[in-house]
């Protein structure tokens, strides 16, 4: 089993343990509200993409939305657990690995970190490598807009640099394992990670919005 699809299990496995109330790290969210983000985004895409077009819904997916607004928690898991429909690009490898590698790793840590005792888990090396690699695409949108250039540098991976422009004279390094610096990157304000550089550049770095993962 590739890590994204153990990871996916995992997540399920979380969901069935820690139930429908809990808190998440995402703001105004519980694991419901959460579990419903994830139905839709990977088993019904094309409502949220309708939602985004200027004119109305379909009755058909006007009718599919309402029902994911109201399904019980248990309803909501059951989809999720099927999976991806017969016809989904997601059935494709390679486009599953891309599309939610991070999103699950980063759900699953927006669960994880806010119980109380926080849940445990083990990442071993192959894991954290998949994150590193899923991650050296997906930062370079993330910093797209940071005020200096952004180094992320896993002491066990490598390093690499964020997209930049001219502008960029300075740089900040952010060190950590590749699971903090994805939290980081998506903004989570958990994130075991250090920032060095020049003081100023590193207070510019803290106070800047990354992209959030919605």
């Amino acid at each position: 089993m590739d890590f994204v699809t153990n990871e996916r299990s995992n997540l399920i496995s979380t969901f069935e343990r820690i139930g429908p109330d809990a808190p998440t790290l995402c703001e105004g969210w519980d694991t419901e509200d959460l579990l419903r983000h994830m139905v839709t985004r990977e088993i019904y895409p094309h409502i949220t993409l309708a939602a985004k077009v200027p004119w109305n819904f379909s009755d058909a997916i006007r009718e599919k939305n309402d029902r994911l607004e109201t399904a019980s928690f248990d309803e909501l898991l059951d989809i999720y657990r099927k999976g991806p429909q017969k016809y989904s690009p997601l059935q494709v490898s390679a486009l599953n690995r891309a599309f939610n590698t991070l999103e699950y790793v980063i759900h699953h840590e927006d669960i994880r970190r806010a119980q109380t005792p926080e849940l445990g888990r083990v990442l071993d090396d192959e894991d954290q490598k998949a994150i590193w690699g899923s991650l050296k695409t997906t930062g370079q949108v993330s910093f797209a807009m940071a005020p200096v250039r952004i180094i992320l540098r896993s002491p066990e991976h490598g390093e690499f640099t964020a997209l930049t422009t001219k502008r960029h004279e300075n740089a900040v390094t952010i060190v950590g394992t590749p699971l903090e610096l994805a939290l980081y990157t998506f903004g989570r304000s958990v994130a075991q990670v250090e920032l060095e550089g020049d003081p100023e550049d590193v207070e510019k770095v803290r106070g800047m919005k990354n992209t959030p993962d919605e």
